[in-house]
């Protein structure tokens, strides 16, 4: 029976769900900007559900996790660091980022470092496959394609995804769009940014709110998100 994906594969997965570029996609270093995060699962309606912001060395991005709420994902590739807040607890937590900080693949390495502890060996994800495909064009950029089959594991029970990543290097880490194939487990889905403006945000938009308390489990703060609804 097909599934969607779970909070905990698409809060794993959030930086290789969001998409598309800006004006100066082209341009060597990635252009500051603000855009709308758009989704759609199979033939339905897509729906907006977040926002994000790229300006500097910081991105940030506001999404709605389902059950869980509102969280907002900031990125500091200069500290290689990405907080994660939930705006419900008004709490977060800091995970510390391997590799390169504009690859989206290190930063779902790095989430699934921090929380596979934290599980005690019962949730993780990881790339099992990934293949190149012919370069493509979207919304006028070019783009380098891929094709990657992740797989979760959460309480001895496994599910692959297979997704198709549209990359422009002007805007890692973040893919121009993503799509996700239709399996038993799976649904249908896509997702791109769109009503995308030039505009340079302060960095008051990427710091952490001084009345937040900082958790040490990405883990926990989820659930005790997902306890209050």
């Amino acid at each position: 029976m097909k599934r969607l994906l779970p909070v905990w594969g698409g809060f794993l997965l959030l930086f290789c769900w969001i998409l598309t570029p800006v004006n100066a996609a082209h341009a060597a270093v990635r252009a500051d900007f603000r855009a709308d995060v758009v989704s759609q699962q199979g033939k339905q309606s897509p729906q907006p559900c977040g926002t994000v912001r790229a300006s500097g060395h910081y991105v940030r991005l506001d999404v709605q996790l389902g059950r869980a709420g509102e969280f907002s994902f900031i990125l500091d590739e200069e500290a290689k660091r990405l907080s994660v807040l939930s705006l419900v607890l008004k709490a977060y937590v800091d995970i510390p980022v391997s590799g390169d900080a504009r690859d989206w693949r290190e930063l779902v390495k790095s989430v699934s470092a921090a929380v596979m502890p934290q599980s005690m060996g019962l949730m993780s994800a990881e790339e099992v496959e990934r293949a190149p495909l012919s370069r493509g064009s979207w919304k006028g950029y070019a783009a380098n394609r891929s094709r990657s089959v992740f797989q979760f594991t959460l309480m001895g029970s496994q599910r692959r995804v297979t997704m198709e990543v549209w990359e422009n290097e002007a805007f890692a880490p973040l893919p121009l769009r993503v799509l996700v194939d239709e399996t038993r487990e799976t649904y249908a889905s896509s997702a791109w940014l769109d009503n995308i403006t030039a505009e340079q945000s302060g960095d008051a938009i990427f710091q952490i709110p001084d009345d937040f308390t900082r958790y040490t489990s990405v883990l926990d703060m989820v659930l005790y998100a997902l306890s209050l609804f």
